[in-house]
């Protein structure tokens, strides 16, 4: 199978880079075209795929085209791409944040067969939570393709295109918020007196635990969160804080506020 890529930026690097590394495609068989033209050779030079001259050369040698540009970018990109994407009926697959299935169809003024997916930049380390969803013309072949390079940079998720948003809001934006978390947690034991990338090499290794603990043990994050928690102990005295400093209502802002940006997005 042959892979194009309009755009190799973070996300869509993201994604050729971990399914080269994942074995799941050769990386002689991506093609890759991006704004940046010298960027565009560098990665090619380094991870062996293919170069493009034009947006026509990637689309005639690709299987799947994938649209790894931002949403702003759609309308001029669609304008220049339609008439080749018709000509050659390739899967379009679009990773586009608050563009919905419907709007890209109404650019390109037909129906492709076309998979809209929501990867998050864990994809790199083979580690991504994925949505992924298709319009009436996508058959279940093309959703089982996509969904296997996607289960090959990590786990992928059948969901709604009308809960997209809501999956963006908790797996594509919370990548930054646990950087945030560990930075924090960092910054708390260097206000104490410890090293700081030593603080951050331990938060991080304990958020990674937790996660883990979570997702073998089959409890609910509350009760693990009690199994922590000794009674007038330290834990149950920071739980306490954050509670007070509105940590759980901030987080939950952040997911609501993530969803009206979305839309928001949409409607441009």
């Amino acid at each position: 199978m042959k892979l194009g890529f309009i755009g190799a930026g973070n996300m869509a690097g993201a994604i050729f880079k971990g399914i080269i590394a994942s074995g799941a495609e050769k990386a002689q068989n991506i093609y890759i075209i991006r704004n940046n033209r010298s960027l565009q050779d560098k990665q090619a030079e380094e991870l062996g795929v293919v170069s493009c001259d034009s947006y026509d050369e990637l689309i005639e040698n690709s299987d799947i085209v994938f649209l790894g540009i931002k949403p702003a970018g759609f309308p001029a990109l669609l304008e220049q791409i339609k008439d080749k994407l018709e000509m050659h009926k390739p899967l379009v697959v679009s990773m586009a944040a608050g563009m919905s299935m419907q709007s890209i169809q109404d650019m390109l003024g037909f129906k492709p067969s076309l998979i809209r997916i929501m990867p998050n930049i864990n994809a790199e380390i083979l580690m991504s939570a994925t949505a992924y969803c298709g319009n009436s013309n996508a058959s279940s072949e093309h959703l089982d393709i996509v969904k296997n390079y996607l289960n090959a940079i990590g786990t992928a998720y059948e969901v709604p295109e009308d809960k997209f948003a809501v999956f963006t809001a908790i797996a594509g934006c919370s990548p930054a918020y646990v950087y945030m978390f560990i930075d924090a947690l960092a910054k708390g034991a260097l206000k104490l007196g410890m090293n700081k990338q030593q603080a951050l090499d331990i938060a991080a290794q304990a958020v990674m635990g937790s996660s883990a603990m979570y997702k073998k043990s089959g409890l609910h994050p509350a009760e693990l969160t009690d199994k922590v928690c000794s009674p007038g102990g330290t834990t149950i005295e920071g739980v306490c804080t954050l509670d007070e400093y509105k940590f759980t209502a901030g987080v939950v802002k952040a997911v609501e506020n993530s969803v009206i940006k979305d839309a928001l997005l949409n409607k441009k």
